[in-house]
């Protein structure tokens, strides 16, 4: 890669991460081209000249999130240092602190129906997360933390209805004591269940 090409390179990240930024806080309705341009120290021609739309720039910004989240969730994963019951909690922490700072309009995006946009998030599932959640499922029976008849359907079931369990109830992360606590409570019934085993 040249210069011309590592700038260009650079210069389309930053605007990716300015444009990540915008949608996820004020939602992709409510952010114009010309607020990433200004932000991002960049001109609409040239926003333009790299993604085509702001449809286009958003499907690759999200594209680009999966990607950054995917190589953090794999570096959890192969973490020799830590067991399944820290990867589990990492990972909860880690999704409930970026749904919870996800403006509602951006999160719609993710279950929209822009057919590009669905085909990578599925290819992704299919190729990255699944073998990793089969990865770190066989870890924790190996450790004793999960029963031998669990199935990784059911695991990756469990894990979404977690997810969208705390898009719909906002109002329980209002202080910073409450999410400790809910955070707390949570992994207590993943690793537990209701009958409180300690």
């Amino acid at each position: 890669m040249n210069g011309f090409e590592k700038r260009t390179q650079q210069k389309k990240r930053k605007i990716l991460n300015t444009a990540f930024e915008l949608f996820t806080t004020h939602g992709v309705q409510k952010v114009s081209i010309q607020e990433i341009a200004k932000k991002a120290q960049v001109s609409q021609v040239t926003i333009y000249n790299y993604f085509g739309s702001k449809e286009q720039m958003l499907v690759e910004s999200i594209k680009d999130y999966y990607m950054k989240q995917i190589e953090r969730f794999e570096k959890l994963v192969e973490d020799p240092e830590s067991d399944f019951k820290e990867k589990i909690e990492s990972i909860i922490t880690i999704k409930s602190d970026n749904i919870l700072s996800f403006n509602p309009d951006f999160i719609q995006t993710f279950i929209s129906d822009i057919p590009e946009l669905q085909s990578f998030i599925q290819e992704i599932m299919e190729t990255h997360s699944m073998p990793l959640f089969i990865k770190l499922l066989e870890e924790g029976k190996q450790q004793g933390y999960v029963q031998q008849n669990i199935s990784v359907d059911i695991l990756m079931f469990y894990m979404n209805m977690f997810y969208e369990g705390i898009q719909k109830r906002k109002d329980l992360f209002e202080t910073e004591e409450s999410v400790q606590k809910f955070t707390d409570e949570i992994l207590h019934l993943f690793f537990y269940g209701v009958m409180g085993k300690s």
